[in-house]
């Protein structure tokens, strides 16, 4: 069975993301969002959805999953929630740099205790 293109059918991605192509807020993966209205009034299916599903905090990933859309698109959706101070995410804190030499330190050991071993 072969398809072909119909060009007067918009692609389910333009319409659930209302032509929008890149997110206005910079959401890391496991950002959490959590609703701040719960008024779903005006909104389309996803972000309907999305609005409610974060009553309790909920991660960027979570999301995407079960909405099944790529995180890309979720975050433009939620992003556009954020625009409209309907939801607020929390973002995971920056590793510090002590925090990164440690990590380093640990792998290191951890490397030379398998060298051991083998």
């Amino acid at each position: 069975m072969s398809h072909e293109w119909d060009e007067d059918v918009p692609d389910r991605s333009f319409v659930v993301l209302g032509g929008r192509t890149a997110p206005g807020h910079e959401l890391d993966a496991v950002s959490l969002i959590v609703t701040e209205r719960d008024d779903t009034a005006g909104l389309g299916l996803e972000e309907a959805a999305i609005v409610r599903m974060c009553a309790s905090p909920t991660g960027v990933v979570e999301i995407a999953s079960r909405l099944r859309l790529p995180v890309g698109m979720a975050q433009v959706l939620i992003s556009g929630l954020l625009d409209q101070n309907r939801v607020t995410a929390r973002h995971p804190p920056p590793a510090t740099a002590a925090a990164a030499q440690h990590d380093v330190a640990l792998l290191e050991e951890v490397l030379v205790g398998l060298r051991k071993k083998l």
